[in-house]
């Protein structure tokens, strides 16, 4: 019985201590339930047996999946994070328990049961709340993948049951961590825990210069890379060295920054300047670290909002790169008389349907992967190393005939000699060997690839000969050194149809069943049917982007918030006797203004121009994902990046206020 009491007198001062301290518990405990119930709607989603159902749908559960281990690691991580502005907040409080003669054992009790309520209510509200709005959220997924509309609530056992073991296990961490803080700190550390810190920090140049150094490779990497088949390699690496950099320059550059604001005596000795300068100053290891991580999570938002908007707004642009006819057909080895079974074929469907060709194409080419062994010698290999994959180069053969009649250009290529047509930068070398053929190469001009080419958003060599013989000699050669484990000729059909999606899918259905009578067989693609799957994976793309988007963005807004509240209750003492001196509410406002201006639009600022340093590469990027309209993504960027900035300077107005009204009572 007396252990009962015991347990409700502990839980009592749990609640009167969160209650108490409601200014700091209260976003802690909405970020909780925010971090629970977005787990669990899109553990919900990912679980849903009627997405998988959807045209596109396994692409889409992949896409929830990936999200659900993306959420459950930054909100694991965040709340250790924002826990320890709790805990330092309250090491005063904590110690003076101590020196009244609570022991530390009942301190853990009192911290046992304040994580319990926690978690309680976080767990309840979060999944009750992941519940309700599960529908909603996946009615606006359907709708972005223009699905059909399906009613009815779905509740996921699994989620709920993942999202308790999940944030239980984070919350009896968090526990043990705050316990171990107590049993290993003296009374006197935690009575002056909210003094730590006040030693003026030097500058360590080291720092600033790894940082720099940093900066500037990721930069350069983001600018220098060319070829949309490297890009994703590189933007990994830019984007570690960007951090890297961001980091170090916020902690050691910003520290200089300050020194030399203090060395400008017209600049440092004015009223406001002094107060702000010198408070930052004091405290700039805790508030660098701060700020990297605001420009961190802000450059990931728009980074992520930005792609993903580009890609769903230009889903025709990447439809018609990918598929750029509304029936592609292909044949491997076709004689003439093939080609004339799928002309056959065409003609007989569209004229019983009363339709015809549009934006006909037809060619023949060989694929080719060849390795740049140097420059202007390529060779095909069994297998490919590391090394190799570095220097692989996509290449298609074709006659200056089948050239000459999808562009209009006539080659006129003698014996021996070749044109090299590319999509991004023009070939130089005055040969090209490949296959142990060596041609004299005939320098393209203006000679450019054609609308229905293959590019795959990456550079493509597109190897034009003279005729079908030095083809197939070509084609002869891989196939000798390759023990014919290779590519072969392929015969290209395809056009266009003025009809709707549905009639595009019959049609392309009846062709394919009437040319399959070729010998070598003949394969297909239908735009339409493909806009089906590009739409469901560009809809999950752009719906993780929203969902981490809005999870970053809640991060960013409550590290602000924490900021200013701890900035505030340590600058309140320093406030408090600037004001018996006779510093007036005027004055104070303006030295927090200017401490805001120096400081707390950095972090903005520095994203704005990771984005931009970051612009060349995810062209080249979303171009591997067939999306090639640069202005589009520039206008999804530029609007991404407005919008965040009308957030942010809203936080920024709504945190000074709470910052000024501790500083000032």
């Amino acid at each position: 019985m007396n252990g009962v009491t015991n347990g409700l007198f502990y839980m009592k001062l749990a609640l009167q201590n969160i209650k108490k301290n409601a200014q700091t518990y209260v976003p802690y405990i909405l970020t909780c339930i925010g971090s629970v119930m977005m787990f669990d709607i899109i553990l919900t989603l990912a679980d849903n047996k009627e997405i998988a159902a959807m045209h596109g749908g396994s692409d889409m559960r992949t896409i929830l999946g990936l999200g659900c281990y993306i959420i459950a690691l930054f909100t694991a991580v965040f709340l250790f994070y924002t826990n320890s502005f709790l805990m330092k907040r309250r090491k005063k409080e904590i110690g003076l328990f101590n020196i009244l003669g609570m022991g530390k054992k009942h301190i853990g009790f009192i911290l046992f049961f304040e994580t319990a309520i926690i978690g309680a209510v976080s767990l309840g509200a979060g999944i009750t709340g992941g519940f309700v709005l599960s529908k909603a959220v996946h009615l606006l997924l359907l709708r972005l993948a223009q699905a059909p509309v399906q009613w009815g609530l779905y509740f996921s056992g699994k989620a709920a049951l993942m999202s308790v073991l999940l944030y239980g296990t984070v919350f009896l961490l968090i526990l043990a961590g705050n316990l171990a803080r107590v049993h290993v700190s003296s009374p006197v550390e935690l009575l002056r825990g909210g003094q730590e810190g006040e030693r003026e920090p030097k500058t360590r140049w080291w720092i600033a210069i790894i940082g720099t150094a940093a900066l500037g490779g990721g930069y350069y990497l983001a600018v220098t890379t060319s070829n949309p088949a490297y890009a994703i390699s590189a933007f990994f690496y830019a984007a570690i060295l960007v951090m890297i950099g961001t980091y170090c320059l916020f902690t050691a550059g910003s520290i200089a920054l300050l020194k030399l604001l203090k060395k400008k005596k017209g600049f440092y000795y004015r009223t406001e300047h002094f107060i702000s300068v010198s408070g930052l100053l004091y405290r700039m290891k805790q508030n660098a670290a701060g700020l990297a991580g605001i420009c961190i999570l802000s450059t990931s938002v728009l980074v992520m909002l930005s792609s993903t908007v580009a890609l769903y707004v230009g889903m025709d642009d990447v439809t018609r790169n990918r598929y750029p006819r509304n029936i592609l057909l292909e044949a491997v080895h076709a004689s003439p008389a093939d080609e004339a079974v799928i002309a056959g074929a065409v003609q007989e469907v569209l004229s019983a349907n009363g339709l015809g060709e549009e934006n006909h194409l037809s060619y023949s080419d060989l694929s080719l992967l060849a390795v740049e062994e140097k420059p202007g010698v390529f060779d095909i290999k069994t297998t490919y190393t590391t090394a190799d994959l570095e220097k692989i180069q996509p290449m298609y053969v074709m006659t200056q005939e089948d050239y000459g009649r999808v562009t209009g250009n006539q080659a006129k290529l003698s014996e021996g000699q070749c044109m090299v047509v590319t999509q991004y930068s023009p070939y130089e070398e005055d040969s090209l060997t490949v296959l142990g053929r060596t041609y004299q190469a005939v320098p393209a001009g203006d000679y450019g690839l054609w609308d229905g080419a293959d590019t795959f958003g990456s550079e493509v060599y597109y190897l034009i000969v003279p005729d079908d013989e030095e083809m197939q000699l070509l084609e002869a050669g891989q196939q000798a050194g390759e023990g014919g484990r290779v590519s072969s000729i392929r015969y290209h059909y395809g056009f266009d149809l003025d009809t709707d999606q549905d009639t595009q899918i019959r049609i392309y259905n009846e062709i394919m069943h009437k040319a399959s009578v070729i010998p070598e067989g003949i394969q297909g693609e239908s735009a339409a049917e493909g806009r089906a799957s590009y739409f469901s994976l560009n809809a999950g793309l752009l719906f993780l982007g929203i969902f981490l988007g809005t999870l970053f963005v809640m991060a960013t807004v409550l590290i602000i918030y924490y900021k200013q509240v701890t900035e505030g209750y340590e600058d309140k003492s320093r406030f408090g006797i600037m004001q018996k001196v006779g510093l007036t509410r005027a004055e104070i406002k303006g030295s927090i203004h200017s401490q805001m201006l120096l400081m707390f639009f950095l972090p903005l600022a520095a994203a704005a121009m990771h984005i931009t340093a970051a612009f060349p590469i995810i062209t080249k990027l979303l171009a591997a994902m067939n999306l090639t309209n640069v202005r589009l993504f520039a206008a999804a960027t530029a609007g991404t990046l407005a919008v965040f900035a009308v957030v942010y300077t809203a936080v920024y107005m709504l945190t000074s206020r709470v910052y000024l009204r501790i500083v000032s009572s």
